[in-house]
């Protein structure tokens, strides 16, 4: 039994010993290679991982491009459908009133035709000149030759109608005809339509299928867009609250300014009425005429008063109606261009079904198109520019002010303005940000809104601003 113990204790110093040579085989050399593998393979998941966003990024920019693509045909279905629909209807009145007109025309073909009849009959194929010779006296040959005349105007009034008619119905033919050459064009029209808004389906549903399985990746890129928005909106509530703040205080500063001139003035013509009254009390004293008595002149012969010019009465004035002013930025809604051409509406406003997860909603405060590759970005407006920042997700943000109404122009590449800038509709602000990790994609985040007040500003549709 000891010999056993022996033994077994002889195997773990044998190990332990082994043991000890293995680690200090582990030379610094050996470690910093493995120190390098790490830093390699972390450096390998992160790009994979950034690849990754950069996929789920691009696909979900497509979605919403065709998305945005499928609601602007389906606009344009509905809209060749109700043009369809209105000229099945003209076409129809077109087909009544050409069925009217046939019957109109048979009458008076008929009508025509058996009042011929009846007067060769009751001439018995006698010539006009016989007719009226045959009379027996000159009072009836003079009634025959009336009566020939009338006849002679009502057939060529008669002949004038049935032309008119047929002249009518021929042109009705050919508007039919116009009708439904265009139906038939219109019908083409929404059947390459409906073609490419199938060929758009498959493309969606093709990206929403390689999607499937990434719910995770897409909550988490969905909840760090929305992050950025939301710190968007509270970097523009906070820019625009502390410039109604200066505002409201220069305000105060100008009305403080104007009290203390109005006081001044006030002051001034108080000393000049006390001054003037120790003058005259002191000439009146001395016994002289008080030089600030009024002189006394001969009176003028009155002359007659003019007569006033006649006025035009009440209902000849002409009211000239005022333009409307090119500052006033609310009379121009509905007319303004778009800050971006070509442009291709890929994100609406207001509260959105996500592309992907239909039971998430997103909010957007303004409109996100995608244009040309670095396009030109221009204010819709004249303005000042209020800000320039630049958060995280957007690039530069260019705010610019219109009295009470701000334009928020976000996801600039480069600026040609600078903060308190005065801009012209149209002019320049800087370009869209190119971003080459997608394609060299182009989105400008645009947003209109109204500062009534620092407690009230409220957040305005784009489209129902712009044309």
């Amino acid at each position: 039994m000891r010999k056993f113990f022996i033994a077994i204790g002889f195997v773990v110093l044998c190990l332990v010993c082994v043991t000890e040579t293995g680690a200090k085989q582990r030379t610094s050399k050996s470690v910093r290679q493995q120190q390098r593998l790490t830093e390699q393979k972390i450096k390998q998941t992160d790009s994979r991982i950034k690849e990754n966003a950069r996929q789920l990024k691009s696909k979900l920019n497509d979605l919403n491009r065709l998305q945005a693509e499928s609601q602007s045909i389906n606009a344009a279905i509905a809209g060749i459908q109700s043009s369809i629909d209105s000229l099945a209807a003209v076409e129809q009145a077109a087909r009544d009133s050409v069925e009217t007109l046939d019957r109109k025309l048979a009458d008076l073909q008929k009508a025509y035709a058996a009042i011929l009849r009846d007067s060769r009959h009751s001439r018995m194929a006698m010539s006009n000149l016989a007719f009226i010779f045959s009379s027996k006296s000159f009072a009836q040959a003079f009634r025959r030759a009336n009566a020939l005349k009338q006849f002679s105007r009502w057939r060529e009034r008669k002949v004038g109608q049935i032309k008119s008619v047929k002249a009518s119905l021929d042109e009705r033919r050919r508007y039919i005809d116009t009708l439904m050459t265009q139906n038939r064009q219109l019908v083409a029209s929404m059947s390459a339509r409906h073609a490419e808004l199938g060929k758009r389906a498959a493309e969606t549903d093709k990206i929403v299928t390689s999607l499937k399985g990434k719910e995770s990746d897409l909550r988490k890129m969905l909840r760090e867009q929305q992050r950025q928005a939301t710190a968007l909106d509270r970097e523009l509530d906070k820019i625009i609250k502390e410039e109604q703040r200066k505002a409201l205080i220069e305000e105060q500063k100008r009305k403080q300014r104007e009290e203390e001139q109005r006081r001044a003035e006030e002051q001034r013509k108080a000393e000049e009425r006390r001054k003037a009254e120790e003058q005259k009390m002191a000439d009146t004293a001395d016994g002289k005429p008080s030089a600030n008595a009024p002189k006394t002149t001969p009176a003028k012969p009155t002359q007659p008063a003019p007569k006033p010019a006649p006025q035009p009465k009440a209902e000849e004035r002409k009211v000239t109606p005022s333009p409307v002013s090119s500052s006033d930025f609310a009379a121009n809604k509905g007319r303004l261009r778009y800050p971006v051409n070509p442009h291709n509406i890929v994100r609406r406003f207001g509260r959105q079904q996500h592309p992907v997860h239909k039971q998430v909603m997103t909010d957007n405060a303004g409109i996100d198109m995608e244009t040309s590759s670095g396009a030109t970005v221009m204010s819709v407006f004249d303005g000042e520019v209020s800000a320039i920042f630049c958060p995280a997700g957007y690039n530069n943000v260019v705010l610019v002010r219109h009295g009470q109404y701000l334009t928020v122009y976000a996801n600039l590449g480069t600026l040609a303005v600078r903060t308190g800038d005065k801009v012209k509709a149209g002019q320049s602000l800087g370009t869209v940000y190119v971003d080459q990790s997608d394609n060299g994609r182009s989105i400008l985040h645009f947003e209109i809104r109204n500062a009534v007040n620092a407690k009230s500003v409220t957040k305005e549709n784009p489209e129902v601003w712009l044309r």
